[in-house]
């Protein structure tokens, strides 16, 4: 770990500030936040979109800052030598990572600060995912002053079911979250409590009253169907296309179209939801239900793919190491077929599987004890979402802490 490269670090946040002006993004400051520039800090941030970081470092106003970064974002084609000169930091996403903990520390013997997106993943629905109640740890080991970013709009600017860019108006803020005297004051309980409540966030809930238009070049429900994958009106599953603005159920006809404004409208039948969020996680409080029956099991046809770090310097991303199937139950996951040149069955316990993290590749990213694997879909590519929340609900029958994290943002007991 070396200190961050300063000019890089200056030019980079130069780019990104004509960036942020371009997508109207605006930035504010605690009092407390900018009497903090001359110290050394952990900034914690929301994340709602693949775009934070850009709107984050645009304002953050210093260039001591190295990032935690998932593994798999670090070895991308093109950018790992810039992330390497900047100080990033590879983090193996929800696993403890007793490599990237002591890199982190490492900056901070350096005298440097750490930026830390502590949901891991982008928002699938724009609402807060869980925190990892590991973050409590390492803020309390380090005892330095925190400060928090919080982000309005980016969500519907670059929704997870999309990859277009949308304009509409982003703010960002910038506060002190604790002192280091508050480690020594209060229980890590207090102080987890006190995150959780400064740091949730709903962005549909939040535009309410204010709302701000997003528009792009296609409708904004393009891509709706790539995490709304049940439907409320017969509960068949993955039958939804969209034509235009309006997405259809082809088993029984169901329709909704999106305004500018994120707002859905039913088309022909009431609709029991107020927004895509409300929706997403009644998928989520079915199907938490359905991966308890012994019976569960779900199978794809899969590209399995590894990240070759030997051959970084020729900016090599993912590359191919077998094809077969994946197999998922309440007991966890099963891959066969060929790894390299040998024909192999892995099993992963589902405590040890926290997440399968999707993409609009069409592809699983999974850490599972220290090592990563990327799994390509062959098949039924919109089946990713549910496999995605089928995977985390699985583990947390094997996990009460990561449990009781997840209730605190998803809200089960609202039922619909």
């Amino acid at each position: 770990m070396k200190k961050v490269n300063k000019p890089l670090a200056w030019l980079l946040t130069h780019i990104l500030k004509i960036l942020c002006k371009k997508q109207n993004v605006s930035f504010s400051y605690d009092e407390e936040y900018l009497a903090l520039k001359d110290k050394q800090i952990i900034l914690l941030c929301q994340h709602k979109s693949s775009n934070d970081f850009v709107y984050v470092f645009g304002g953050i106003k210093r260039l001591d800052v190295h990032i935690l970064v998932g593994y798999q974002n670090i070895f991308q084609k093109g950018v790992y030598h810039i992330l390497k000169s900047l100080g990033a930091i590879a983090k193996m996403l929800y696993q403890p990572d007793v490599a990237a903990v002591a890199q982190t520390l490492q900056a901070l013997k350096l005298g440097e600060s750490v930026v830390i997106f502590p949901e891991g993943i982008q928002s699938t629905s724009g609402s807060t995912h869980p925190i990892n109640p590991g973050t409590m740890h390492l803020l309390m080991k380090c005892k330095l002053p925190v400060a928090l970013a919080t982000i309005e709009g980016s969500y519907f600017a670059k929704p997870r079911f999309t990859r277009e860019l949308r304009k509409g108006e982003i703010k960002v803020h910038y506060s002190k979250l604790f002192d280091p005297a508050d480690f020594d004051t209060y229980s890590q309980e207090v102080l987890y409590q006190r995150l959780l409540d400064s740091f949730k966030y709903n962005e549909f809930e939040e535009h309410k009253e204010n709302k701000i238009a997003f528009r792009g070049k296609t409708p904004n429900i393009t891509g709706l169907d790539n995490i709304i994958y049940k439907c409320p009106h017969c509960l068949a599953e993955h039958q939804f296309s969209i034509t235009g603005d309006v997405m259809r159920c082809s088993a029984c006809g169901f329709a909704v179209s999106m305004d500018e404004y994120y707002d859905i409208h039913p088309q022909n039948h009431s609709l029991p939801f107020a927004n895509i969020d409300e929706w997403y996680k009644w998928q989520r409080q079915l199907l938490a239900r359905e991966v308890q029956s012994p019976d569960f099991s779900m199978s794809l046809n899969v590209m399995l793919r590894k990240i070759d770090t030997q051959k970084l310097r020729k900016n090599y991303s993912l590359v191919y190491d077998g094809e077969g199937v994946l197999t998922i139950t309440n007991r966890g996951l099963v891959y066969r077929g060929t790894k390299g040149e040998e024909q192999v069955e892995l099993q992963f316990a589902a405590k040890n599987v926290y997440s399968l993290s999707i993409s609009l590749a069409y592809d699983f990213d999974m850490y599972c004890q220290g090592r990563y694997y990327n799994f390509k879909i062959l098949e039924n590519e919109k089946h990713m979402t549910k496999w995605m929340i089928a995977a985390e609900e699985i583990h947390n029958l094997y996990d009460p802490a990561w449990k009781e994290a997840s209730e605190q943002v998803y809200e089960y007991a609202k039922e619909k």
